[in-house]
């Protein structure tokens, strides 16, 4: 194992229901990068957005509270250890979607749209519904994940959280994709 400062407890909290953290965009599966990742911070050093922090092991992890992704690649490029991919695509640097929660202003008729704002691939559009309130269309096949409208939400409405496989349909509707919170 490459750091050997993180138990097998550790690596497998996933299976306990804690979710893993967040990697680094472009981070290989959770168990390999654990395995080639030393925890040497080349890559928390190198983000320009500052949004890397070392987690457990020294392992980084991504903190949207600082900001969002611009999917730069300055992380995988640093990286002496192999545990970024070797191709990158900024729509697949990770299987990750913004959510919007019930504490979002614009479900109490207030109009804010801050992360309407920071939202460059324009996913989060709002549409006016009855009685002054607004509803929120978050377009997973847009979101990229970047995480710009957390840091910017002012109630904490948004999440990060991990796309699941739709599951098989039985009709040719189509259903919301399913998501779980990251950690």
């Amino acid at each position: 194992m490459g750091n050997d400062s993180i138990s097998r407890r550790d690596l497998f909290s996933g299976l306990r229901g804690q979710a893993a953290p967040l990697r680094p965009p472009f981070a290989l599966p959770e168990a390999v990068f654990i395995d080639k990742c030393t925890g040497c911070g080349d890559c928390v050093g190198s983000c320009p957005k500052n949004i890397l922090v070392r987690g457990r092991g020294g392992c980084p992890q991504v903190d949207f509270a600082k900001g969002g992704c611009d999917f730069c690649g300055r992380c995988a490029d640093i990286c002496k250890t192999g545990a970024f991919m070797a191709t990158r695509e900024a729509n697949k640097a990770w299987p990750v979607r913004a959510v919007v929660g019930a504490g979002c202003l614009e479900h109490r008729g207030i109009s804010c749209r801050a992360c309407d704002a920071w939202c460059e691939e324009r996913a989060i559009r709002f549409r006016p519904a009855l009685h002054g309130r607004t509803d929120i269309l978050l377009d997973s096949e847009i979101c990229t994940g970047c995480g710009a409208c957390v840091a910017r939400c002012p109630q904490d409405a948004i999440q990060i959280a991990r796309a699941k496989r739709p599951e098989p349909q039985t009709t040719p509707q189509t259903t919301p994709e399913k998501t779980e919170e990251v950690a």
